[in-house]
């Protein structure tokens, strides 16, 4: 049998987060991966009649499977960032059956119980979100966590509820990334400073600010989907938000 070649959990960081408005939401991601994806022609977009998404990449194949951020009719966000790299399901395929299936906070719960239940899942951390309530899920293997929390929020690569024991020394990207986004995140209260956000490069431009340019790495894509009432729209870019403008398209209209 042959063994699969696992890439480093340092080939793919990623910052998630959410901001609560009144009667809406700000959800965004900045993709981050090895060099090497960032020529595989990897940003895809799926659009049905009930959600958006951008396709997840298996970093093992190298191919298109499941789902790094997605939006869905019922106003539900899904996106997950990279923990720890196994040979097992992707966490994105459990991110589709999220963007499928969840119409209500209570619904979080089983899809999760029920994918673990029949799959052993790679390590990762994955934000649902809609305008009135916010999940944290952790899986790993046939193990996962479930978490609800308030306000605005941000997740980088790091678990804070499953053990593991490859835990995030201080001053690496994943605990820097996530303390500037936490900041920048309590002061947010429009698209702007979103964009501002991901675009930041504190405390240094490279591996440890959020637009990331680490060497052989980086912000592969920069994802917002923005709510408020029945408006939702999805802007993204590709490459580094530094270097590039976003382009915002509406979605659901009838």
């Amino acid at each position: 049998m042959t063994v699969p070649t696992l890439p480093p959990a340092e080939t793919c960081g990623c910052t998630v987060g959410t901001i609560p408005l009144r009667d809406g939401l700000l959800f965004f991601k900045n993709r981050d991966l090895a060099a090497e994806y960032h020529v595989c022609n990897l940003t895809a977009f799926v659009s049905t009649p009930g959600s958006r998404v951008l396709k997840g990449v298996d970093l093992v194949k190298k191919e298109l499977n499941g789902v790094s951020i997605g939006v869905n009719r019922r106003k539900v966000c899904v996106a997950n960032t990279h923990v720890a790299s196994t040979p097992d399901v992707p966490y994105d395929v459990l991110c589709e059956w999220l963007v499928a299936k969840v119409r209500r906070k209570s619904d979080v719960r089983r899809v999760v119980r029920d994918f673990t239940n029949t799959n052993v899942v790679q390590g990762g951390r994955i934000l649902v979100a809609s305008p009135r309530w916010t999940v944290l899920v952790e899986v790993l293997g046939r193990e996962h966590a479930i978490e609800e929390v308030e306000g605005p929020f941000v997740i980088t690569n790091h678990f804070t509820m499953i053990q593991h024991q490859k835990q995030k020394a201080p001053g690496g990207s994943s605990l820097t990334r996530l303390e500037t986004a936490t900041n920048m995140a309590r002061e947010a209260t429009d698209i702007r400073s979103i964009k501002a956000m991901l675009r930041s490069h504190v405390p240094e431009k490279g591996g440890l600010s959020i637009c990331n340019h680490a060497p052989g790495a980086g912000t592969e894509s920069s994802h917002i989907i923005h709510i408020q009432g029945s408006y939702i729209a999805w802007s993204s870019l590709s490459g580094y938000p530094c270097e590039n403008d976003y382009q915002t398209v509406q979605l659901f209209m009838e």
